[in-house]
C-alpha cells in the first residue's frame, strides 16, 4: 500500500499544476514527507513508477517528478521517461506548442486529419529544407485539389517565416502552351528587347517575379524535354537567363512546386525527376473518407445558398446518393454538380424564398445515374435544411449518442472498480454489474438501428463466418444475438470512432489484469475473434473497447463444452501455454485444456491467485490436471489444498507431446492416478535425423564472437552483395556452436561449405576463414577469390568485390547521415569515385573507397548545414595542383545534385585521403 500511497500523493500534486514549472512540491522529499514515508523507500518507488512508464522524471538537483498521465492531459505527451534538466522538458513542451500553431493554415482543409495527413505532413517537411526547399510534385488525379494545396503550402511558408509577408505566388498551367514551347519558355525565362520578332521591350519571367515567393507549375508533364533540362538546370544553381541574354546569368531563389495528372516515370526526364525529390500523392475523392465527402456536399451546398441567397432542402433520398455518387472529375466534380443541380432547382424555383431538391429537380441525366445506383447506405433519414449562414458544423456529427453512451459507460466502469480497489464489492459483484452494463449498451446499438443498408447486412455475414471459424476451433458456441450485436456495433462505431474515449492509463491497467484473472475465456475467445475481424475487414479495435466487449461476452453466458474433468497448462511465455492448448483441443476436437501464458517475470503468488480463482469458478469436483513448465510450480499441490474439491494431479516439464497424450486419457475418462502412472512410464523420447539426397549448394557462413544477432546482420550485408543469380547460400551460426562441434553439424551435412567470415576465427578444420577487416581493406580482391573460388568468371568476382565495399559504407552512413537519402548520395559518389580512379590513373583500394564514401557524404551534409572546413591543417605545395582539379571536378555530379560547392579545404582532406597524405 505504501507504492500506492506514494502514487496517489504524486497524482495530487500533479493535478493542482495550472502552467509547466519547477516545483519544490514534486520533489522525494516533499512527496515522502507528505506520505511519512523514508525517503529512500519514496524515492525507489517514484523511480519504479517512471521504470512502468506512469511517471516521468526531470533530473534537476533535486529531481522532480510528475504523474505522467495528468502530465500528458495537462500539457503534452512527453517522448522520454527521463530528461537530463527542465530546460530539455521545456524545449519539447515549446516544440509542441508550434506544432499545434503550424498546422492552422492547414487545419481548415477538409481531411487534413485523416487522408490528406500524409500529403500535408511532406508539405511540412519539405518546404522546412534549408534554402529554398526541397522541390515538390503533386501527383493526382483531376480535381483532386492540388492548386488548392500549392496555395495552403505558400500560406504555410509565411505563417512560418520562411518567406516574406508580401512574397509572391504565381501559377502557371503548362497545358496552355504545350504547342508553343517557345512561347512558354519566354514566360518561364523571360527574354531581352530583340530576343525574337515582336519583343520590343524586355521582359520578366515568371522565375524572377516569383523570387522570394512560390513558383507553381501545374500540369507540368506538358513541359517539354528542353524545358525541363533549362529547368534542372536553373534548380541546380538557382541561376539564369533571359532568352537573348547570352553573357549574363541572373538568380532567383524561388520555392518550386509542380503538379500533374500522369505516370511520372513516363512523362519526364530521369535528368529532371532527380531535382525533384518530394512526390505527394493526392488521393482522389473515392480514396477519402465518407466523413470527408460528407463534409465536402454540405460545404458545397452552404456556398450555393449563400450565393443564390436562399434556403436549400434538400432530401435525404438526394443526400444518400450523392455520397454513394462516384466522381471522375473528384472534388472538383462534386462542386460542379451540386451548383448544377442547385441551377437546376432555382431555374425552376425562382420566386420562392426555399429551393427545394428532391428527385424531381434533377436534370434527367443525372436522375437516371442516382436510380442505377445498386448499393446504398441511408445514413441521411430526413430533410436537410441549409441556409447562407449554416456552418459545416452543424451537420457534422462529431459526437452521436452512440459515443456518448460509451462514454457513459465507461464512467459507470471506473466507478465500480474505485469501489472494488476499496474492498467496499467484491470480484463477482464487479463481473454481474458490468456484465449487465455491457450487455444494456451494446444491445441498445443494435436495436437502435432503424434501417439496415446492404453494408450491414454483408458485414453480418461476414461476422458469421468469423464466428462459425471461431466455434470449431474454440469449442464455444455463441449465440445469434451476440452475432447480431457484434456486426451492428463494428458497423455503427464507424459514425464515432475518431471520439471514442478511452480509460486513464492506470485504470486500463488495473481492469485488464481483473479481466485477466476473471473473465479468461471471454478474453481469450475476444482475443481470437478480432485478430479474425482485423485481418478481414482491417478494422482495428482499440484496448478500452476490448474491456467493454469482454465483459458483454461474460453477459452472453457462453457455452464452453468441457469434460468432466478438468485441465490447466501453466507455462512461461507469451502464448506458450495457449499454443499447446490449442493445438490439443483442435486434435482431440474437444475443448480439453484451458491454458495460463505466465510472463517471465511473474511471482508465484500470481499463479496462486490465478489457480484459486480457476478452483473457485469450475466444477473440479472430478478432478483437475495440471501440467506445468517449470519444477518450482510443484509448491502449488500444497498451497492450493485448502481450494480442492477433488483429486488434483500436477506434472511438470510440459510439451505438447505429454499434452496430447494426457488429452487422450483424459478423454477415455481414465483415474489420475493411472494418467501419472502411464505417463511416467511411457513417455521417453526417440529421434533420428535424415537429409536430402540433392547436389550441395556453396555455403558461406557468417559468425562474430558477440552472438548470433551480429552475425545475422553480417549474413544480410553478405547476401545484398551477391548478384542474385548466383546459387551461393549465406548462413548465420553462433561462433561458440562452431567452435564447439565444428563441422559436426547439419549445414556441413546440407551444403558445400566455402568458407567463413566474421569477427573472430572459430577454427574449423578444412574450412577457410576470412576476417571482416579483409573484407574493407586492401586484400578485399583477394579474399573474393578465396570465399568464391567456384565462380571462374573474374568480372563477377570482381563485381561481388565491388558490391561489398559499396554495401558496407552504406551501413556506416545510414548512422552518419541524417538528411540525405543513403541510396542517392551513394550513387553520386559512386559516379565521383570511379571518374576520379580513371582520371588519376589509380585503382583504389576497398579501404580507400569505404573512407570516401563516409567522407564525402559527412562533407555534403557539412556544407547543406553550413558548417562546411573552413581551415587546412596539411601542407600546401603547387604539386598536387593537377591531381586537386581532377578530384574538384570529378565531384561536379555531386555539386550539382545538392546545389552546393566544394572548397579548397576540403579538396586538399579528400587528396590526403586518397595520396595517403
Amino acid at each position: 500500500m505504501s507504492k500506492e500511497k506514494v502514487q496517489e500523493e504524486l497524482t495530487k500534486r500533479t493535478q493542482i499544476l495550472d502552467q509547466l514549472e519547477l516545483s519544490e512540491s514534486l520533489t522525494t522529499e516533499e512527496i515522502s514527507a507528505a506520505v511519512d514515508i523514508r525517503r529512500n523507500t519514496t524515492s525507489q518507488y517514484l523511480n519504479e513508477l517512471v521504470k512502468s512508464g506512469e511517471a516521468i522524471k526531470v533530473k534537476t538537483r533535486p529531481a522532480i517528478f510528475y504523474d505522467k498521465g495528468l502530465f500528458s492531459e495537462k500539457f503534452f505527451t512527453p517522448e522520454q521517461a527521463i530528461y537530463d534538466n527542465f530546460e530539455q522538458l521545456k524545449e519539447e513542451f515549446a516544440k509542441e506548442a508550434v506544432h499545434e500553431s503550424d498546422g492552422a493554415v492547414f487545419r481548415e482543409i477538409i481531411g487534413a486529419q485523416s487522408s490528406l495527413r500524409m500529403a500535408i505532413d511532406q508539405i511540412k517537411a519539405s518546404v522546412y529544407y534549408p534554402g529554398t526547399g526541397l522541390p515538390m510534385m503533386f501527383h493526382g488525379d483531376t480535381g483532386v485539389g492540388k492548386s488548392m494545396l500549392a496555395l495552403k503550402a505558400y500560406e504555410y511558408c509565411q505563417t512560418q517565416q520562411l518567406i516574406a509577408a508580401d512574397a509572391p505566388f504565381l501559377e502557371l498551367n503548362c497545358a496552355q502552351y504545350y504547342h508553343n514551347q517557345e512561347l512558354l519558355s519566354s514566360i518561364l525565362f523571360g527574354y531581352k528587347k530583340g530576343a525574337f520578332t515582336g519583343a520590343t521591350e524586355d521582359h520578366i519571367g515568371m522565375l524572377e517575379a516569383a523570387d522570394g515567393g512560390v513558383l507553381f507549375l501545374d500540369e507540368c508533364h506538358r513541359l517539354s524535354p528542353e524545358s525541363q533540362e533549362k529547368l534542372f538546370t536553373f534548380m541546380d544553381s538557382h541561376h539564369f537567363s533571359r532568352i537573348g541574354e547570352n553573357n549574363k546569368t541572373r538568380k532567383s531563389q524561388v520555392r518550386l512546386i509542380f503538379a500533374t495528372t500522369e505516370d511520372i516515370s513516363q512523362n519526364f526526364l530521369r535528368t529532371f525527376t532527380r531535382r525533384v525529390p518530394v512526390t505527394i500523392n493526392i488521393p482522389s475523392l473515392q480514396e477519402r473518407t465518407s466523413q470527408e465527402i460528407s463534409e465536402y456536399i454540405y460545404t458545397f451546398f452552404i456556398r450555393e445558398s449563400q450565393n443564390l441567397q436562399k434556403e436549400i432542402m434538400v432530401t435525404p433520398w438526394v443526400m444518400n446518393r450523392l455520397m454513394a455518387l462516384n466522381y471522375r472529375d473528384n472534388v472538383g466534380g462534386l462542386k460542379n454538380l451540386i451548383r448544377i443541380i442547385c441551377a437546376s432547382a432555382y431555374s425552376k424555383q425562382a420566386r420562392k424564398s426555399r429551393l427545394e431538391i428532391n428527385s424531381g429537380a434533377l436534370e434527367n441525366s443525372l436522375l437516371s445515374r442516382f436510380l442505377s445506383l445498386k448499393e446504398i447506405d441511408n445514413k441521411e433519414v430526413q430533410d436537410v435544411l441549409i441556409t447562407p449562414t449554416s456552418q459545416v458544423e452543424d451537420y457534422m456529427r462529431t459526437e452521436n449518442a452512440d459515443s456518448l453512451m460509451i462514454k457513459g459507460i465507461f464512467k459507470v466502469f471506473e466507478g465500480i472498480f474505485t469501489q472494488f480497489q476499496n474492498n467496499e464489492i467484491t470480484s463477482e459483484d464487479v463481473v454481474k454489474q458490468l456484465s449487465r452494463e455491457a450487455s444494456t449498451v451494446v444491445e441498445t446499438m443494435v436495436y437502435d438501428t432503424s434501417e439496415e443498408g446492404n453494408t450491414l447486412k454483408l458485414l453480418r455475414n461476414t461476422i458469421k463466418e468469423l464466428v462459425n471459424f471461431l466455434e470449431m476451433n474454440f469449442f464455444v458456441i455463441l449465440s445469434g444475438n451476440s452475432i447480431v450485436a457484434l456486426s451492428s456495433y463494428l458497423y455503427k462505431r464507424n459514425s464515432f470512432a475518431v471520439d471514442l474515449p478511452n480509460f486513464d492509463y492506470r485504470m486500463k491497467i488495473i481492469i485488464q489484469d481483473f479481466i485477466s484473472v476473471n473473465l479468461l475465456t471471454e478474453k481469450k475467445i475476444l482475443n481470437a475473434l478480432l485478430e479474425l475481424i482485423e485481418a478481414k475487414l482491417d478494422v482495428i479495435i482499440n484496448e478500452s473497447e476490448k474491456i467493454l466487449l469482454s465483459f458483454y461476452l461474460k453477459g452472453m453466458d457462453l457455452e464452453v463444452r468441457k469434460p468432466e474433468i478438468r485441465s490447466v497448462i501453466l507455462a512461461h511465455g507469451f502464448s506458450t501455454a495457449s499454443s499447446i492448448a490449442d493445438v490439443v483441443n483442435r486434435f482431440m476436437e474437444e475443448h480439453l485444456f484451458d491454458a495460463f501464458d505466465m510472463p517471465f517475470n511473474v511471482n508465484l503468488d500470481k499463479v496462486q491467485e490465478y489457480m484459486r480463482h480457476y478452483l473457485r469458478t469450475n466444477d473440479c469436483s472430478k478432478g483437475l490436471v495440471i501440467l506445468a513448465d517449470m519444477g518450482s510450480l510443484m509448491v502449488l499441490t500444497e498451497s492450493l489444498l485448502d481450494e480442492l474439491t477433488g483429486p488434483m494431479l500436477m506434472i511438470n516439464n510440459v510439451t505438447t507431446q505429454q499434452a496430447l497424450y494426457v488429452g487422450e486419457m483424459i478423454k477415455k475418462g481414465l483415474d489420475l492416478e493411472l494418467i501419472g502412472e502411464r505417463l511416467k512410464a511411457n513417455m521417453h523420447t526417440d529421434y533420428r535425423v535424415i537429409y536430402p539426397e540433392l547436389v550441395k549448394s556453396p555455403l558461406i557462413i557468417t559468425v562474430c564472437h558477440t552472438g548470433l544477432g551480429a552475425a545475422q546482420q553480417l549474413k544480410d550485408f553478405l547476401d545484398s552483395s551477391l548478384p542474385p543469380e548466383l546459387e551461393y547460400k549465406v548462413e548465420a551460426v553462433d561462433y561458440h556452436y562452431l567452435k564447439k562441434y565444428g563441422n559436426d553439424n547439419s549445414l556441413f551435412k546440407q551444403y558445400d561449405v566455402q568458407g567463413i567470415v566474421g569477427t573472430a576465427n572459430p577454427e574449423v578444420p578444412g574450412v577457410g576463414f576470412v576476417s571482416l577487416e579483409d573484407l574493407i581493406t586492401g586484400q578485399g580482391s583477394e579474399t573474393i577469390d578465396t570465399l568464391f573460388r567456384g565462380i571462374p568468371d573474374e568480372d563477377i568476382r570482381k563485381s561481388i568485390n565491388n558490391n561489398l565495399v559499396r554495401n558496407i559504407s552504406i551501413e556506416r552512413l545510414l548512422s552518419a547521415i541524417t538528411i540525405l537519402d543513403v541510396k542517392r548520395i551513394i550513387a553520386y559518389i559512386d559516379e565521383a569515385i570511379v571518374e576520379m580512379e580513371r582520371r588519376l590513373k589509380l585503382e583504389l583500394t576497398n579501404s580507400k573507397k569505404a573512407i570516401l564514401y563516409v567522407h564525402i557524404a559527412s562533407l555534403v551534409e557539412r556544407i547543406i548545414r553550413n558548417h562546411e572546413v573552413n581551415e587546412y591543417h596539411g601542407t600546401e605545395d603547387s604539386a598536387r595542383k593537377p591531381a586537386l582539379k581532377i578530384i574538384e571536378e570529378s565531384l561536379e555530379t555531386v555539386e550539382n545534385a545538392y546545389a552546393i560547392e566544394v572548397g579548397d579545404y576540403e579538396l586538399n582532406y579528400l587528396y590526403d585521403i586518397i595520396f595517403d597524405c
